[in-house]
């Protein structure tokens, strides 16, 4: 469900966007500890890949930059918006909310070297979810246009213990 702040985002979304195409690639990752020498080396084992690539809506404001787009049926999120907000080259948002009553909403912030502590709203209830955000890059112009990196890791116990590596790609439509 979308309350006060998703509605003043949307309206904010409606003047001075343009149009972009949005590659969106996310691979997650299990992670183990394996010997070497006397010590261990952490090892990432791939365990998902996802690729959408969509239309989305692109805003600046300042130094801030949002994306909007709506998920896809095929990733199971049909009626799900889903909103990045980027904010100089360091701190990002990730909102995803459904349009009706039985979607999920999320909430997460990424930035590098802060551990974030969010709920993960579903119609079952919801879920703690803990974010620590390894690194964020970015390679954008001015336009807005070129690639956004986030390395992450989300826990929400017992279930989760993932690491995630996501790049977003702005291209002009």
């Amino acid at each position: 469900r979308c309350i006060g702040r998703c509605r003043s985002v949307r309206e904010e979304l409606m003047t001075g966007k343009k149009s972009v195409n949005l590659v969106i690639s996310n691979n997650q990752y299990s992670e183990s500890l394996e010997p070497k020498g006397e010590t261990f080396t952490r090892e990432l084992n791939l365990e998902d890949n996802i690729e959408l690539t969509t239309e989305g809506f692109l805003y600046n404001k300042g130094r801030t930059m949002y994306i909007a787009y709506d998920e896809t049926e095929d990733a199971g999120l049909q009626n799900t918006k889903t909103i990045i907000k980027l904010e100089g080259n360091d701190k990002l948002r990730i909102r995803r909310y459904g349009k009706d009553e039985d979607s999920g909403m999320m909430d997460m912030q990424l930035e590098e070297g802060i551990l974030n502590i969010t709920k993960y709203v579903i119609p079952a209830g919801n879920l703690e979810m803990e974010i620590y955000t390894n690194k964020i890059e970015t390679s954008l112009d001015d336009e807005g246009y070129g690639k956004i990196f986030a390395d992450y890791k989300i826990k929400m116990e017992p279930f989760i213990n993932v690491r995630n590596k996501l790049e977003i790609e702005v291209k002009p439509s």
